[in-house]
């Protein structure tokens, strides 16, 4: 087997002696290249994918967290200021229960969890201000589960409860708020954080929720009465539809006057308030009997003259004789019906969104738009924009020479990056050609050295030997190839004599042409080889 793997290592040897110098450089530089692509490969497959331990740690869970890694020999990475602990992905969930065990990370106990703290003798005072931190704690974590929010401060302000008042307060809340790094709070956002405050207290308000961020800016104030969400409503009403309008104005002029020649600015007040309307309409149809009716009859019939006429001297008793007399009769009748109406309730609910006024300012670039007809184009932006004269809409069409310096600069710009790209392009393949060339240059001059040694070998004359140095090489050769038969001393002798005769004539010819003698002899080792 050692003789094997020797016989091996010196035929490579010898083989790697016989090839040339640039051979050699390039075969050092492709092991070079596989050494480090295979050891920066190992690198990468043996580096473990790290996960999160633990996130949003208090500083001294951090510190309790690290110190308890660093007993076990556990290797790890502090992210997002130190908050964060990044371990092996394979060791998260062992290394969360170990953690866990030791009872890390300790943190604070908030919610409703403070209400299974409390003993037989808490009085009813302790037992109010724990339900209001539980409230304000479960209030906080709820929060905390929105995106980019970081953590969250919730007070609460609930009144007592009173017996005898009958205005009782309203409760109220404020709320603070640590946004994550460039994380901005929409409207909508803020109005979904008072809600969910308001909702989970009872008789709260969403107008009695303030809410402040960690920069101190107020997203929205209590008793206001008007939340940001209601003008981020507004400004995305108005925004939109000024936007459609403007799109419509704008598509027919880059069709007149061309792309870039012509600016549309649409300003539009639109009323978002909710408005419901009641009204009430009574009818009658002729024919339908009354739901009920009452007749009322009165008769009455007397021998004498009824008491009447102007107060005064002839009414008095012993004017008698002289007023007239005779029967009388009285009759009187009254119908009264109950018909049935018809009665119509209707309700309308005014939808918000209404326009109340529109402007349109339109500039077009002079140097176009000169020859157009002026009154031509602002009918067809009156047309496009859907203006209302008795509305109060106003339009504007005005022909201004544009300032191109902006377009041209632009222009230019882009220009010179396209330049600059073709450039780097060029480069880039003038540096792969070079290196391309390069390497067909080194194995160019490979082969060619090679091509020019095997014609030197092959130009090489023959060498005019005797019988004698003949046998003398051959049995050189044949000796090197087996081992040696024992012989007597005479023997040995004689054939040493002829042999160191012969060897000095060796000697004679190797000085006197040895590249002769070097192509026989890489002649013999190829045969030998074969």
């Amino acid at each position: 087997m050692k003789s094997a793997l020797a016989g091996t290592l010196e035929r490579a040897r010898s083989s790697f002696d016989t090839i040339s110098l640039g051979q050699k450089v390039v075969i050092g530089l492709l092991l070079a290249g596989l050494t480090l692509g295979g050891f920066f490969f190992y690198s990468w497959i043996t580096t473990p994918t790290q996960a999160p331990l633990f996130s949003n740690l208090a500083a001294s869970d951090a510190s309790a967290i690290v110190e308890e890694l660093n007993a076990q020999g556990v290797t790890y990475d502090l992210a997002d200021g130190g908050s964060t602990i990044m371990v092996a992905k394979d060791k998260v969930y062992d290394l969360r229960l170990a953690m866990s065990g030791q009872g890390l990370p300790a943190g604070q106990d908030t919610g409703y969890a403070l209400l299974d703290q409390q003993g037989i003798t808490t009085s009813e005072f302790q037992q109010q201000v724990t339900y209001q931190r539980a409230l304000e704690g479960e209030l906080a974590k709820t929060l905390e589960s929105l995106a980019g929010v970081n953590s969250a401060v919730v007070h609460v302000a609930l009144p007592e409860d009173e017996v005898f008042v009958s205005d009782k307060a309203a409760p109220t809340a404020s709320v603070l708020l640590d946004l994550a790094p460039g994380t901005a709070l929409s409207g909508e956002q803020i109005q979904a954080v008072t809600n969910l405050v308001s909702s989970s207290i009872q008789d709260m308000d969403p107008d009695q929720v303030t809410v402040a961020d960690a920069t101190g800016q107020v997203l929205s104030a209590a008793g206001t009465g008007v939340t940001a969400a209601a003008g981020d409503a507004r400004s995305q009403v108005e925004q939109e539809y000024e936007n459609r309008l403007s799109a419509s104005a704008q598509k027919i002029l880059d069709s007149v006057v061309g792309p870039g020649r012509s600016v549309v600015s649409v300003r539009a007040d639109v009323d978002l308030s909710e408005r419901s309307t009641t009204s009430k309409t009574y009818t009658f149809d002729e024919g339908v009997p009354p739901i009920s009716e009452q007749n009322t009859i009165e008769t009455y019939e007397g021998g004498g003259a009824p008491v009447g006429g102007i107060l005064g001297p002839e009414n008095m008793p012993d004017a008698a004789e002289n007023a007239g007399g005779g029967e009388s009769t009285y009759n009187k009748e009254s119908t009264t019906s109950n018909n049935a109406v018809g009665e119509t309730t209707e309700v309308v609910q005014g939808a918000p969104g209404e326009l109340n006024r529109l402007t349109v300012s339109v500039v077009m670039d002079q140097a176009v738009a000169g020859n157009l007809n002026q009154q031509q184009m602002t009918d067809l932006m009156v047309t496009a924009v859907g203006l209302d004269e008795a509305r109060g809409d106003d339009i504007t069409v005005a022909s201004l020479p544009f300032d191109a310096t902006a377009a041209e600069n632009a222009a230019a710009a882009m220009e010179a990056a396209r330049e600059a790209e073709a450039s780097a392009q060029m480069w880039s393949m003038i540096r792969t050609g070079g290196i391309a060339a390069g390497i067909a240059l080194v194995v160019l001059i490979v082969w060619l050295r090679s091509r020019r040694g095997a014609e030197e070998e092959e130009d090489y004359e023959p060498l005019e030997l005797d019988e004698e140095m003949l046998a003398e090489l051959d049995r050189l050769r044949v000796a090197s190839t087996r081992e040696e038969v024992q012989l007597d001393n005479a023997a040995l002798e004689l054939e040493a004599v002829e042999r160191a005769k012969v060897r000095g004539e060796i000697s004679t010819m190797v000085s006197e042409r040895p590249d002769e003698v070097a192509a026989m002899l890489r002649g013999w080792l190829s045969e030998s080889k074969s």
